[in-house]
């Protein structure tokens, strides 16, 4: 039986409270020295997406990679920290602007951990059965003795949920990202890939930071949503079946889950899970805003399959807020955007939908919108409920509004 611990921390304000509930959290599911031994290289896969602030929400907060530093120091191991940050900006991905951007680097330099920078630090071809035949994997997660996923708990409006699982796509460097969103544009098949490169990285730890995170259209789109939990666990799938659970998931409508599940790649069943620490119970969040497609999810699969044509969404650009960055062009998987004046054009024959521009949009100009008449009409109900919620939770305490 697969083990997940919860516990409560309450912010990053005092870095002595985050080491604490980090150390508790390894401690209930045995320690950190059950998975880090006196002089192994331990890397520390963070989620690293985009250059984004620490305060939102996007990225492993600095003070729990710091925490989680410390822990492997204490085992006698030697940290890494590492990542390859999503998008192309002037040909390149921008990992190392988002190391100075997100405080990462700041964090490896106080806590004495190499920082790596998977674009620059080599690959290795590694075949496998899935979509993507050959994955590109950077040299040194392969290297390393030990590798455990820092992920942060975030919504996600092309796969509903990102967690420890979908952060081990940050181990693809720079644009075969891209590549491999081309070569797998159906969320099924995406999500073989994401499950392939679980399996071939084979994280032995899981530590994800819930202290603050996204809900909403994320994985950065949405909006901070503070939470003030911390996850530990061996299983990659177990953890974030715990998580999205929180967050008022079905773990098995996570397709990462599901495959990884079926694959006996980890567990997602509630049954085959020891939830040490708090309890599921208190932690659950009723009110967490889901993506503007995860009505989709709910529904019966029979009753999706003849509606689905009628709900089709597609991204769509808000010209008032575009800043004109060319950083969705860039980063476009199928180049279906170009720059037409200051702002851009998506050609739609080529858009495979795979959310990459609304995902990397520093300003949040892309929203995803539904195209027939059916969908409008659901897509402006959904909006509508947005606006109310966001209307409650500015007019009201958040304590008076979960009463209501």
């Amino acid at each position: 039986m697969a083990k997940v611990s919860i516990v409560k921390c309450p912010g990053y304000g005092k870095q002595e409270e985050v080491d604490a509930a980090v150390r508790n959290a390894l401690d209930l599911i045995g320690g950190i020295e059950r998975f880090v031994q006196p002089g192994q290289r331990a890397l520390l896969k963070v989620n690293a997406l985009t250059p984004k602030p620490p305060e939102a929400a996007v990225t492993t907060h600095p003070a729990f990679i710091k925490a989680m530093v410390r822990e492997v120091k204490r085992a006698g191991g030697i940290p890494m920290i590492g990542d390859s940050s999503a998008g192309i900006i002037a040909g390149q991905a921008p990992t190392a602007q988002t190391f100075r951007a997100t405080g990462i680097e700041q964090a490896a330099e106080e806590s004495g951990a190499r920082l790596v920078n998977f674009d620059i630090s080599g690959v290795e071809p590694v075949e496998c059965d899935g979509p993507v035949k050959v994955l590109h994997i950077a040299r040194p997660v392969l290297e390393a003795d030990v590798v455990i996923s820092l992920p942060k708990l975030k919504t996600h409006s092309l796969t509903l949920f990102t967690g420890a699982v979908k952060n081990m796509f940050g181990c693809i460097p720079g644009h075969r990202k891209a590549e491999y969103h081309r070569m797998a544009p159906v969320v099924t098949e995406f999500s073989e890939v994401l499950v392939d490169i679980l399996a071939k990285t084979k994280p032995a730890l899981a530590v994800m930071d819930g202290i603050t995170g996204m809900e909403g259209n994320g994985p950065s789109g949405g909006s901070r949503r503070d939470i003030g939990l911390i996850l530990a666990g061996e299983d990659c799938v177990a953890l974030d079946a715990v998580a999205s659970r929180i967050i008022g998931i079905d773990p098995f409508r996570v397709l990462t889950t599901s495959i990884a599940h079926n694959r006996r790649l980890g567990v997602g069943s509630p049954e085959s899970i020891d939830i040490v620490g708090e309890s599921l119970e208190n932690v659950i969040i009723r009110d967490f805003c889901l993506p503007s497609t995860a009505f989709l999810e709910r529904m019966p699969r029979f009753l999706l399959r003849g509606v689905f044509g009628m709900l089709k969404a597609r991204p769509e650009i808000d010209r008032h807020i575009c800043k004109g960055c060319r950083f969705c062009v860039e980063s476009c998987p199928m180049t279906a955007m170009k720059m037409v004046g200051n702002v851009p054009e998506i050609d739609y024959n080529k858009c495979i939908s795979c959310l990459c521009c609304q995902e990397l949009c520093p300003g949040k100009a892309i929203e995803m919108k539904y195209i027939s008449p059916v969908g409008k009409v659901v897509g402006g109900i959904i909006d509508s409920n947005k606006k109310r919620q966001r209307a409650r939770l500015s007019d009201k305490g958040e304590e008076e509004w979960k009463q209501e």
